[in-house]
């Protein structure tokens, strides 16, 4: 079981920012999990939401902000004054310092076109055996597929389908991420055999982490990863 800590130990931490990551670690998860787009100056950062509104306060995309004023915005205080002025986290930074740890990467696309800085900077640090890509978007990782035959890819979706197992096949993919809400023990069971991992998301309660153990999934992204650590023992 790898237990992702989703966007860092975002229950307790500012997500996607280095306290959140090294707070995940602390709290037992043994991977981490992050999302990846790009800023008007072309620079990969870590951060979730279409705008910046729910974290930052300001009614903007990313891509319409340079590094240099994102670096001004205070990504920390929503969660509390101990994070005041928590700062936004390069994908160069975050590969620099977690690139090589023994700890698992799930790396989410979050626009298209950026598959190849992507791919490019995971190579800058030698940490592609630890990392996977992964994207609600069919069209990005066929296009990580065709620039790079041997990256772990993991398809995010709603639920497992034969369908989509068959795809993922022809794709040469080696993961699929199906809603937490939506696993059933048999489909899990299905796609193992196929020799799928099955990693769950929206894991937004421990009742959907014990749910998701029950149908035998080998790793889910959690807020919470001590609570996760525990149950497993």
């Amino acid at each position: 079981m790898i237990n992702y800590a989703h966007r860092g130990a975002s229950e307790r931490a500012p997500e996607n920012t280095f306290s959140a990551f090294y707070l995940g670690l602390e709290l037992g998860a043994n991977g981490i999990e992050t999302d990846i787009q790009e800023t008007a100056d072309g620079i990969l950062v870590l951060f979730h939401d279409r705008t910046l509104k729910r974290i930052t306060g300001l009614e903007r995309p990313i891509q319409a902000l340079t590094y240099a004023e994102l670096l001004r915005l205070d990504f920390g205080s929503y969660k509390g004054p101990r994070y005041q002025s928590e700062k936004i986290v390069t994908l160069e930074d975050f590969l620099r310092y977690f690139g090589g740890r023994p700890v698992h990467l799930a790396l989410e696309i979050k626009q298209d076109g950026i598959e190849q800085a992507v791919l490019d900077s995971i190579g800058r640090h030698d940490c592609a055996d630890q990392a996977i890509i992964t994207s609600f978007s069919w069209d990005c990782l066929t296009e990580v597929r065709q620039l790079d035959h041997d990256i772990h890819l993991g398809f995010l979706t709603g639920q497992i389908e034969p369908d989509t197992l068959r795809q993922l096949q022809e794709q040469a993919m080696c993961q699929i991420c199906p809603k937490a809400a939506n696993l059933t023990k048999e489909q899990v069971a299905e796609a193992q055999r196929q020799g799928f991992d099955v990693r769950a998301w929206g894991v937004t309660d421990t009742d959907l982490m014990d749910w998701a153990i029950a149908c035998g999934v080998d790793g889910m992204t959690v807020n919470f990863p001590d609570k996760l650590a525990a149950r497993l023992g």
